[in-house]
């Protein structure tokens, strides 16, 4: 509107001085066809002050003309973009104007819900992507690949399946007596349900074996640890692992190599029924277990074909560890210890330890009329790739008539070291073992080396080792030579 009025302004000034212009043209001519040769100075002076304000004239209008130009210009650009406008929106439809909206949001929507804060308010995530509300790590939730929550954060529920599919070929010495073997297993097979129920403190967890085509049920406890206590504190009661062995509470799932060493595998008093009370205090410097078992052995109970506790003595541990460059990030008092660096410690991360256990087990068996005393010292450290631990381990079965002690101790230490990191590992052991001091011809010898890849961390992995086995005897050594293959995948 208001360059209407402009326009019509502008117009009515151009005529005005046009007409004012020419009629004062008019009074010159007139006078110049008039003869006046006797004109004064003054009349002289008249004509040149017509003559400069008709040039002053001229140039206000030439000025006048390129700003209306400009104008002109300016409105064809203006009407030219309006016509644009119309002809666009009298070809579309009101239907496809519509479904793009739709669309519009549609993404909106979804972008949303993909978010992090979507899920938290909705009580989805994914364990080991997304952590859960309360900001908790949940038991054995690295097991886990899918896991619901209450929006208020008291009841989740983290389901898992884990596997490990192996081939192996084991060339024995003649003086085993035994043919070679060559097969393919699986090696462990896991169906895992853990998560918390009733408050944010208080969590479970269930875990169903089929190794070797056996279906068991693995693990089954409650665990408590008070938010205040901030991991300082925790209880856990059920069927689980005895926490004395470090490398027996590594899980099978994050091994160095593919199985723990024979010394390992000796003096492990496995799972049991009992009760840990544990922590991690001094800001992760410190770790703790006390715990109280039956000592029956796993799977001890008649449902299992074994027998109950045989003498009414339950089994006692006692853990102690020191760590001086604070906590390991392979390192979950839920998930267990991690033997790889995978985590890629930045810093130099070590470990010292000790446990003691009383009425301990031999094989995962109790033995009457037997205090059996086991003592075990641990080392170990993470640093940028490379790993290292090592465990030494002494028992002493004493028998309650008199009879004669046997002690037994044995060791193992391994390295392992990422030449690509988190893909590709080198790994290597040694370990022995002598079930009793008092005899020469049992000293057991085991030399591993291995190589780990790993396409999706330990939830995808290829592992190949190559074992070499020396049993000492009075007559002849009996070696045997171990080659495995092993594929994991966790889902």
């Amino acid at each position: 509107m208001r360059c209407k009025w402009f326009t019509y302004g502008l117009s009515l000034v151009i005529v005005f001085f046009t007409v004012y212009t020419h009629g004062i043209a008019q009074h010159v001519v007139a006078q110049d066809v008039v003869p006046n040769r006797e004109a004064s100075e003054s009349e002289v002076g008249d004509l040149k002050m017509q003559l400069k304000q008709m040039e002053e004239s001229f140039l206000v209008q030439q000025k006048m003309m390129k700003q209306m130009e400009t104008l002109a210009l300016s409105q064809q650009e203006q009407i030219k973009d309006l016509k644009n406008r119309i002809e666009t929106i009298s070809e579309k439809p009101v239907a496809t104007a519509k479904e793009e909206i739709k669309e519009e949001v549609r993404q909106e929507v979804g972008n949303y819900l993909a978010s992090d804060e979507a899920r938290e308010k909705l009580g989805l995530g994914l364990p080991g992507k997304y952590e859960p509300v309360n900001a908790y790590y949940l038991p054995d939730k690295e097991k886990a690949s899918i896991g619901f929550q209450t929006r208020d954060g008291k009841y989740s529920l983290n389901v898992g399946f884990r596997f490990q599919t192996r081939f192996t070929y084991k060339n024995k010495d003649e003086d085993f007596d035994e043919a070679d073997i060559t097969d393919i297993d699986v090696r462990r097979a896991r169906l895992c349900f853990g998560g918390n129920i009733y408050s944010k403190d208080l969590f479970y967890n269930v875990e169903i074996d089929a190794d070797s085509f056996e279906v068991n049920l693995r693990d089954y406890y409650i665990w408590w640890t008070p938010m205040e206590a901030k991991e300082a504190f925790s209880i856990k009661t059920g069927y689980f692992k005895v926490p004395a062995n470090r490398q027996w509470n590594s899980s099978g799932f994050k091994l160095l190599l593919q199985d723990r060493s024979i010394a390992s595998d000796a003096f492990k008093q496995d799972r049991d029924y009992g009760l840990d009370i544990f922590g991690k205090p001094f800001d992760g410097h410190m770790e703790y277990h006390a715990a109280v078992f039956r000592g029956a052995g796993q799977n001890s109970s008649k449902a299992f074909g074994r027998d109950e506790n045989i003498d009414n003595e339950l089994l006692y541990v006692l853990t102690a560890r020191y760590y001086p460059f604070g906590w390991y990030h392979s390192y979950n008092l839920a998930t267990g210890w991690d033997e790889t660096d995978l985590k890629y410690e930045e810093n130099f991360k070590a470990v010292i330890g000790a446990s003691f256990v009383y009425n301990g087990k031999e094989k995962d068996k109790k033995l009457a009329d037997t205090d059996s005393v086991i003592g075990n010292v641990d080392l170990g450290m993470r640093y940028r790739g490379f790993t290292w631990d090592s465990e030494y381990y002494i028992r002493e079965n004493d028998p309650e008539d008199d009879g004669d002690s046997i002690t037994s101790d044995g060791f193992y230490t391994q390295a392992g070291y990422f030449v690509l990191p988190k893909k590709l590992e080198l790994a290597a052991r040694y370990s022995m073992l002598d079930p009793d001091e008092d005899l020469r011809d049992d000293v057991q010898t085991e030399y591993t080396v291995g190589i780990n890849y790993y396409m999706r961390g330990h939830r995808q992995q290829i592992q190949a080792d190559v074992g070499y086995f020396v049993t000492e005897t009075t007559e002849t050594d009996k070696n045997e030579n171990r080659f495995r293959l092993q594929y994991q995948m966790i889902f």
